[in-house]
C-alpha cells in the first residue's frame, strides 16, 4: 500500500471519527442545557414555596400585633373606634402590604429562574445545532481532502 492510500484511508479515518465527536459533543451539550433547565425550574418552584412562607409568616405576625393592641385597648378600657380602629386598620393594611410584597418578591425571583430555564435549554438545542454542523462542515471538508489524496494514488502520486 502506497502512503498516499494510507493517507486516504487515515483522512477518511479521522473525518469519521471527529464527525461522531462533533455530534456527540452537541448532543452532550444539549442534556446539559436540559438538566441546567431542570434545576433553575426546581428553583423557581421553590422560590415561590419560600415567598408562600414567608407572606404566610408575615400575616400570622400581623395578627398577633392586631391581637396585642386589641387587648392593651380593652386593658386600658379604650373602645374600638376612631384613631384606635383607624391604627388597627393600617396595622393591618401595612402588614398586608408587607406580605404581598413577599409574594412578589418570591414571584420575581421565580420568573428568573424560569427565564434561566429557557435560556439553558435553548442554549442546549443550539449546541446540538452546531455539533450537527460541525459535523457536516467535517464531513465535507474530509471528503474532499479524502478525494484528493485518492486521486493523487489513482494518479500514483
Amino acid at each position: 500500500m502506497s502512503f498516499a492510500a494510507a493517507a486516504a484511508i487515515a483522512s477518511l479515518a479521522g473525518t469519521a471519527v471527529s464527525v461522531v465527536s462533533q455530534a456527540q459533543q452537541g448532543k452532550e451539550q444539549q442534556k446539559w442545557g436540559e438538566y441546567n433547565a431542570a434545576v433553575a425550574e426546581r428553583d423557581a418552584q421553590a422560590a415561590k414555596q419560600n415567598a408562600e412562607y414567608e407572606a404566610g409568616q408575615q400575616r400570622k405576625s400581623t395578627e398577633k400585633l392586631l391581637g396585642r393592641q386589641r387587648a392593651l385597648y380593652s386593658k386600658a378600657g379604650v373602645t374600638l373606634e376612631g384613631s384606635p380602629l383607624l391604627l388597627m386598620s393600617e396595622t393591618a393594611t401595612e402588614g398586608e402590604m408587607d406580605a404581598l410584597m413577599i409574594e412578589r418578591g418570591g414571584t420575581l425571583q421565580a420568573q428568573r429562574y424560569q427565564t434561566e430555564a429557557t435560556l439553558s435549554r435553548m442554549k442546549g438545542a443550539s449546541a446540538k445545532k452546531a455539533g450537527y454542523y460541525g459535523a457536516g462542515s467535517t464531513l465535507l471538508t474530509g471528503g474532499s481532502q479524502t478525494a484528493y489524496q485518492y486521486g493523487m494514488y489513482k494518479k500514483g502520486l
